[in-house]
């Protein structure tokens, strides 16, 4: 899934400021500056990797995506940013921030979670993606939390302690000093990254909050949204919303829900396809299990918890009836 080219652009040109080679960067990402400047410009995960690594070996900085995040102008993150600044409040700018993040970067999507006392912003990622350059991803996931509480502060004149963050790998750098940019206590907690909230704080009301503007923008969102999604058919945006909710199982509702559709049409754009939502689900569930059976990182018990299954004999029979063989570890 690609990235926004003008993100791309901002990193390098942050990096060659802390010591990167501008010019090999440029050349790494396989565009010419002003390729990455045009306005839909988009890059492919693979060579949005390649370029971040160069940079991470030029500059040797262990946390170089959060020193990027520090120095990036608001206006870096284009569409997404104004549709912030001009929210009544902070819940409603990270909501259209979850809407529309497909306009700034389509690998790492976002969702607003409710529970009784706070609001968690979890956010998912495109498997393929992280496979290819786990320290690109981790990089990019910590300054994408750093740049989010930055442009929150700077919108409401106020500073956020969220309740705790949690990464679902073991950090780079001791927990004190991710801390320290965060704001807040970092937690290890398999299969989630996110920043958990207090819910009074995502009341903050926004200085800059434009409401006629914001509809104008919305409209404009919108457009953008549909240009990106008539690119793929129906079975592709499904797949991609399940790819990237994994390892939970993203239900129907939700799904239609982001693709403005009911769950009816949705079922019926899929069966045109000779498919259903159930069918996608399942096969994408199992060559996610596969994957990681070959990667060996859980035991098939814990793989069956992780994928929600009522237990091991359950899982092993799903495993058999996609795959033609039990699930065994390598």
């Amino acid at each position: 899934m690609p990235f926004n080219g003008r993100f791309l652009h901002n990193t390098i040109i942050q990096s060659a400021s802390r010591g990167a080679r501008y010019s090999e960067l440029i050349n790494k990402s396989g565009r010419t500056e002003d390729q990455l400047l045009e306005e839909n410009s988009k890059i492919e995960f693979k060579d949005f990797n390649s370029t971040f690594e160069l940079a991470l070996k030029q500059v040797k900085d262990p946390l170089l995506g959060i020193h990027i995040s520090q120095t990036m102008n608001l206006s870096a993150a284009g569409l997404i940013t104004q549709l912030a600044q001009n929210s009544a409040t902070v819940k409603e700018a990270i909501m259209y921030s979850c809407e529309y993040a497909m306009l700034g970067c389509e690998s790492m999507p976002m969702r607003l979670h409710e529970t009784e006392y706070t609001y968690d912003l979890v956010y998912y990622c495109d498997q393929s993606w992280r496979l290819d350059s786990e320290v690109t991803f981790q990089h990019t996931l910590e300054g994408s939390i750093q740049f989010l509480l930055k442009q929150f502060e700077i919108l409401t004149n106020k500073k956020f302690s969220p309740i705790k963050v949690t990464l679902d790998y073991q950090p780079r750098v001791n927990f004190k000093k991710l801390q320290k940019y965060f704001n807040a206590p970092v937690f290890i907690r398999e299969g989630r990254n996110s920043i958990v909230f207090k819910k009074q704080d995502l009341n903050a009301r926004i200085a800059s909050a434009d409401h006629e503007l914001l509809k104008h923008l919305l409209n404009f969102a919108e457009e953008r949204k549909d240009q990106l999604q008539k690119r793929d058919t129906i079975v592709q945006q499904v797949s991609k919303i399940i790819i990237n909710t994994l390892p939970d199982r993203a239900m129907v509702k939700d799904v239609a829900m982001a693709l403005n559709l009911s769950v009816r049409s949705l079922q019926r754009r899929l069966n045109y396809e000779d498919t259903s939502f159930r069918d996608l689900l399942e096969s994408l569930l199992m060559e996610f299990a596969k994957k990681e059976i070959q990667k060996g990182k859980y035991s098939l018990s814990e793989l069956a918890y992780i994928l929600n299954y009522s237990d091991l004999s359950a899982f092993s029979r799903a495993y058999r009836n996609y795959f033609g063989t039990a699930p065994t570890k390598g």
